[in-house]
């Protein structure tokens, strides 16, 4: 039998609940944040502002209406912006009468990063992580821990819907030096086209609502290459499972 009953101590250290940013799922439920039922990436702007410095970067106050305007940095997010950023066109393998005539494109768009970047700005204009400091977070980095709650919790309850896609056309003999000249064999994703009027069908290659980390459109001009160009536009929809 030991001599010495002394018992050996332990110090407890608490740590933030904010070091996961996995939404745990109990018997009697958990915490639900109230999520958009429809998101349609149009043309709009998301406003935002929080701390731009070394430390605790990304950090927003509790209240922005209470605070000197100089405390938090303002942003404006475009989502126009957003999807020129996701986006590519390329032409495909075609003949050189096709080429001419009813030329054949292929954009690819990442439906992934633009749907994950529009629910990072969401957040931070609801200032979800309001009082939150880079020293709570695993990562230590505000927007790494925002953009970490979102592939935990928020990414895999949405699915592609549709994806709507516009395209103008222009007469290449037709304009001025006092225009934006248009040239031959090189479209430009252009929000000036978003109109309902110049709504048109594109094929979209292999489309899976739940897999849009390469969302493929081919589109065969239905004017003439030699005499005309063209711009186009796309809005996405997602809708929440």
């Amino acid at each position: 039998m030991k001599s010495n009953l002394m018992l050996k101590k332990f110090s407890t250290n608490t740590v933030p609940g904010t070091m996961n940013q996995k939404e745990l799922r109990t018997f009697f439920g958990g915490k639900v944040m109230y999520l958009e039922d429809i998101i349609s990436i149009t043309d709009d702007t998301i406003n935002f502002s929080c701390v731009i410095n070394d430390y605790n970067n990304g950090y927003q106050y509790f209240d922005v209406t209470t605070i000197p305007d100089d405390w938090e940095t303002y942003f404006s997010e475009n989502l126009t912006d957003l999807k020129s950023n996701n986006q590519t066109i390329s032409l495909m393998s075609q003949n050189s009468d096709i080429m001419l005539n009813n030329t054949k494109w292929q954009i690819v768009i990442n439906g992934s990063s633009i749907l994950r970047d529009y629910l990072y700005f969401r957040l931070k204009e609801q200032r979800v992580f309001k009082m939150i400091n880079a020293n709570e977070l695993y990562s230590n980095d505000i927007t790494n821990a925002i953009y970490d709650y979102i592939n935990k919790n928020i990414f895999s309850r949405y699915r592609l819907e549709k994806v709507t896609f516009y395209v103008k056309y222009y007469n290449m003999q037709q304009q001025n030096i006092y225009s934006n000249i248009k040239l031959q064999y090189n479209p430009k994703f252009n929000v000036d086209v978003y109109d309902s009027n110049n709504l048109i069908n594109a094929n979209i290659i292999g489309f899976d609502p739940y897999k849009f980390d390469s969302i493929i459109l081919q589109y065969n001009q239905t004017k003439s290459s030699s005499q005309y160009s063209f711009d186009y536009y796309f809005d996405l929809t997602f809708s929440k499972i």
